[in-house]
């Protein structure tokens, strides 16, 4: 079983648009490997022999947190179709700042969701703010997983203190239980090496999406050789990355004895999945 922990599409109708902003924005930094469709990471999925992949929307403001639990539910129950009921596991969002948060959760609980995606710069909040910290433990006492971006952002050059990793540590600090998934192994884009040491004793859960552009940099691939194989989820972050070059990078510098773990098994013992 494969499982890509970390990926995105985007609702049919703003999907081109979409991936035109954000590579825009990134003045070609990004090279996509997708155009945002749904049908395009299931195809891609395919070809990649990818079994599974979690879908991680980002509710931008308060007021996006229905359409995309409706989404999320109707994705699950088969009307995008048997094969992307097969294949994706949708999460949830909610903006952080939402004044029905906790309400919201309960629904996403109810409606059988497994998680919660958030973006500390597209949602314009730190991990590490006291105001947000009853929002993740609602999720911890509902057993939810939050899955976060961390470190810096190509569309925020420079802008840190939002997610980075003592951040996540102070968040988990005062959150204890929380299940937390620390995309991009932990944040270590746009910070020192070792930052990320600070998340070794937290419990944290990391994700292998990076850039294709920082693979074989010596501080990810440090992370990702010898961060706890229990504690690692293959991610991709796909349309940014392509799956088989995705796949071939953690298989080059994990050992092949954690490859059922990393690749899947985790993330099947996180989310109850068969």
């Amino acid at each position: 079983m494969i499982v890509d922990f970390h990926s995105h599409h985007f609702p049919a109708a703003i999907a081109v648009r979409a991936m035109a902003g954000m590579c825009r924005k990134t003045e070609g930094t990004l090279w996509p490997a997708g155009d945002g469709m749904l049908a395009t990471q299931l195809d891609a999925l395919d070809l990649a022999g990818v079994d599974m992949a979690v879908a991680c929307p980002i509710a931008t403001k308060p007021q996006l947190f229905d359409g995309i639990l409706q989404a999320a539910v109707a994705l699950r129950d088969g009307a995008f179709g048997e094969r992307a009921r097969r294949k994706i596991v949708p999460f949830a969002s909610i903006h952080p700042f939402d004044p029905d948060a906790a309400r919201h959760l309960e629904q996403v609980a109810s409606a059988g969701i497994k998680g919660v995606k958030f973006h500390s710069y597209y949602q314009d909040f730190s991990l590490a703010d006291p105001a947000v910290r009853p929002v993740f433990e609602k999720i911890a006492s509902l057993g939810l997983v939050a899955i976060c971006h961390c470190g810096g952002d190509v569309c925020w050059r420079g802008v840190r203190g939002l997610c980075g990793p003592g951040e996540v540590a102070e968040l988990l600090r005062r959150v204890p239980g929380l299940k937390l998934v620390a995309a991009h192994l932990g944040g270590c884009w746009d910070y020192p090496p070792h930052a990320t040491d600070v998340l070794l004793d937290t419990g944290c859960f990391i994700d292998t999406s990076m850039l294709h552009s920082c693979w074989h940099k010596d501080e990810p691939v440090r992370i990702l050789r010898s961060w706890p194989r229990e504690r690692v989820l293959f991610g991709t972050d796909f349309p940014w990355s392509h799956y088989p070059e995705a796949m071939r990078w953690v298989r080059s510098v994990r050992d092949p004895a954690d490859w059922p773990d990393v690749f899947g098994g985790n993330a099947c013992r996180l989310l109850g999945l068969a």
